[in-house]
């Protein structure tokens, strides 16, 4: 629903304020259309062990007190909707390939298509060559994003 052009500007303001965008969607709940733009303080490919690059409310809320004039002038197709703007939570279902370069070192759990479960940090991830590398006990597992069935970021203290 949102241009390419839209999107564009909309990570550019987000980049503007040290932020990144991990996704932007169109969804429905209870029947109220919702623009969600999920952000993060991570650089895509950026591996981080560090909690300074925390995102905060006031984070959130910065970004989408710019984003709202923006979006009111753009043309989104949509005459009435809420524009949510949140972090994309400490546990979340890697879906598009955008996520899984936005959550390059963090610890995954994949439930592969057979049912079995791994565990690991994610360690590479390659669209083009349709694979996944995690690092569990020591060595690096690579494998087919085909043979995955479910994958998520989960989170460890």
């Amino acid at each position: 629903m949102l241009s390419p052009a839209t999107q564009g500007k909309i990570e550019q303001l987000a980049t503007s304020l040290g932020l990144y965008v991990y996704d932007i969607e169109f969804l429905k709940e209870n029947n109220h259309p919702i623009l969600r733009i999920s952000i993060t303080r991570k650089a895509p490919m950026q591996i981080l062990d560090s909690k300074q690059n925390m995102l905060s409310l006031q984070d959130c809320q910065h970004l989408s007190e710019l984003l709202s004039p923006l979006l009111d002038v753009e043309d989104i197709n949509i005459e009435s909707y809420a524009l949510e703007v949140s972090s994309p939570g400490l546990e979340r279902v890697l879906k598009k390939p955008r996520h899984y370069v936005f959550s390059l070192g963090e610890q995954v759990s994949i439930k592969l298509m057979d049912k079995s479960v791994i565990e690991g940090i994610l360690q590479d991830f390659s669209e083009r060559d349709g694979r996944v590398e995690i690092r569990q006990d020591n060595q690096n597992i690579s494998l087919n994003i085909a043979d995955i069935k479910k994958i998520k970021v989960i989170f460890e203290l």
